[in-house]
């Protein structure tokens, strides 16, 4: 499928895809270290610089995904809800999928993420905003939380949905399973992440693993977890280390340090 990719960060929607064997023929992304890493890791495919003033998907575009801004719905910002700045620009989704619509091109697939906060942060009013949204534009959907600790050592919960003009979603989101092995728990036995402060909610101790990575704090400085290693000693990840953390080789983002300080 040819895929268009919303909010596309660094890029991992697109690459996943890529990986998968479908095409990303555009991006959207507005931040500029991110847009450098785009623009030098995917050099053939165009980033349109603000969702907002994205007039039309291409014409050929068969699947749009994104994960869209956090930062109004995760447990560790302010909570302020679906209708918030940031988070509510969700709406340029189904805006832009309208218009795919009236043009007699509608999208046949559709892939949207989030924290899993957003269940149950106003009663469920994000989901029911997405809901509604692809219910109205005759859309079939599916929702599952998925953790990052199945195929990495970062506990990091999201709701993916998807919806499709096509076939049933749940045939994508809930046709396997997968459980966590037991593991020795034991301090002195494994390694354990954790956050030395918790910022406004915290996120936890994670056993083998580090808790979901943060891009920053309330003071306006790196915020990397630290590690307790099995020997006693403490130490943290680099920016190398958190790129491994999320499924990008090492040196993924270097680009952004020709916009951007390396911190």
């Amino acid at each position: 499928m040819k895929v268009v990719g919303l909010f596309a960060g660094i890029g991992g929607f697109e690459v996943g895809f890529a990986e998968a064997g479908h095409a990303p023929i555009a991006t959207c992304g507005c931040w500029e270290p991110a847009v450098a890493v785009l623009r030098t890791r995917l050099p053939d495919v165009p980033v349109h610089p603000d969702v907002r003033t994205l007039a039309d998907l291409p014409e050929e575009t068969e699947l749009v995904c994104g994960g869209f801004p956090c930062q109004d719905l995760s447990q560790a910002g302010k909570t302020v809800g679906i209708a918030g700045e940031r988070s509510g620009l969700v709406g340029e989704v189904f805006r832009l999928l309208e218009r795919a619509a009236a043009r007699g091109r509608p999208v046949p697939w559709v892939v949207l993420e989030n924290v899993s906060f957003m269940l149950h942060l106003e009663g469920g009013r994000a989901m029911e905003r997405l809901v509604s949204a692809v219910e109205g534009l005759g859309y079939r959907w599916a929702y599952r939380v998925v953790n990052s600790l199945g195929w990495l050592p970062q506990r990091r919960e999201r709701v993916f949905f998807v919806a499709s003009l096509e076939a049933d979603p749940a045939d994508v989101l809930l046709g396997d399973e997968a459980r966590p092995r037991p593991a020795d728990t034991r301090i002195g036995a494994i390694a354990h992440g954790f956050y030395w402060t918790e910022g406004i909610h915290g996120l936890g101790w994670a056993a083998d693993a580090v808790p979901t990575l943060k891009n920053g704090s309330s003071v306006g400085i790196p915020a990397p977890p630290a590690i307790l290693l099995p020997d006693g000693r403490v130490v943290k990840p680099d920016i190398r280390d958190a790129e491994r953390l999320q499924g990008f080789p090492e040196d993924w983002t270097a680009p952004a340090e020709t916009v951007a300080k390396r911190s």
